[in-house]
């Protein structure tokens, strides 16, 4: 695939037009059925689609994508282990596959992947120093590696935070291609560390870009929840709740999600019945739970703390 066709996609992406991201990933792989590039981007697009629209069923046509760029990357470095684009591609593959993992409650296995990766990364940039796309995997992999025991019961990595932000800031505040991946990776570190006005400076630069963007509002959402600013959390969730009703007709996964934030922060406000109200709405939906990615876990939550008010 071209830079310019990347860029394009890319920003499609962020805009939440994945017909329009699609379109491009499918040509690329016409094309060049043999350039991993091409299965790698459009299983990234789809993986961008799964976390906006809650559609689980598609997780089948993102592995099998994966599973055949591996494949290719498999095949080109047998041929040539010093080819640069194919560890690179082989370790983002597989960085996804993790993150999409981790996005399925499965957080040993996404670990176990992202062992695996690192090597990919640093060899790919050992060669070419300046792959910021290898930067950006490695920056991801060292936080994970850090905080590996919020994630996996009590299992310890070695890893640097310090080592993470020293990676991923310089892409996140260029100027470059990963600029968007880098702020979405930089909010995440940044809320997980109590950096919470930090992560939501990051949001408003996000949305100034690609407004709208569902992932930097429920991001957005979570910081300012987390930082105690409940009403503003509140207030982001209600945009959310409009932009869900408009674009997907029967998206339990990310409605009931943004119910449960809204709900707590509602209830840490005080406004019982405004809790109540919302984690009702979820534990109506306990019938689905078996079917709905992450609802089971919701359902239970809404209960808690249905019980504390």
């Amino acid at each position: 695939m071209s830079s310019a066709d990347i860029d394009r996609l890319r920003d499609f992406g962020y805009r939440q037009q994945f017909d329009s991201a699609l379109a491009i990933s499918s040509a690329a792989i016409a094309t060049s059925p043999s350039d991993p590039a091409g299965y790698y981007w459009q299983a990234a697009v789809l993986q961008l689609l799964i976390n906006d629209s809650g559609r689980g069923a598609l997780a089948d046509s993102l592995y099998a994508l994966s599973d055949r760029a591996v494949a290719l990357c498999q095949q080109r470095l047998a041929e040539d282990p010093d080819d640069t684009q194919a560890r690179l591609y082989l370790g983002l593959t597989q960085l996804n596959r993790a993150s999409f993992l981790a996005w399925q409650q499965k957080a040993v296995a996404a670990f176990r992947i992202c062992l695996s990766v690192g090597p990919h990364l640093s060899a790919a940039l050992a060669r070419d120093s300046s792959l910021a796309d290898a930067r950006l995997g490695l920056g991801t992999i060292e936080y994970f590696r850090a905080m590996s025991s919020r994630y996996t019961l009590g299992l310890r990595l070695t890893g640097s935070r310090k080592k993470a932000y020293a990676l991923i800031r310089p892409l996140a505040v260029g100027r470059g291609p990963l600029n968007a991946a880098a702020q979405f990776v930089m909010v995440y570190m940044l809320k997980e560390d109590g950096g919470c006005d930090s992560a939501v400076a990051y949001c408003r630069r996000l949305l100034a870009t690609y407004p709208g963007n569902r992932n930097a509002l429920r991001m957005m959402r979570d910081a300012y929840y987390k930082a105690g600013r409940d009403s503003e959390a509140v207030r982001v969730g209600a945009r959310i709740d409009s932009a869900l009703t408009m674009v997907y007709r029967d998206n339990k996964y990310g409605t009931a999600e943004n119910w449960m934030m809204c709900g707590k922060a509602y209830a840490r406000m005080g406004q019982k019945r405004e809790a109540r109200e919302r984690f009702d709405r979820v534990i109506a939906w306990e019938p689905y739970k078996n079917s709905v990615p992450w609802l089971s876990k919701f359902v239970r939550e809404a209960k808690q703390w249905r019980k504390k008010l």
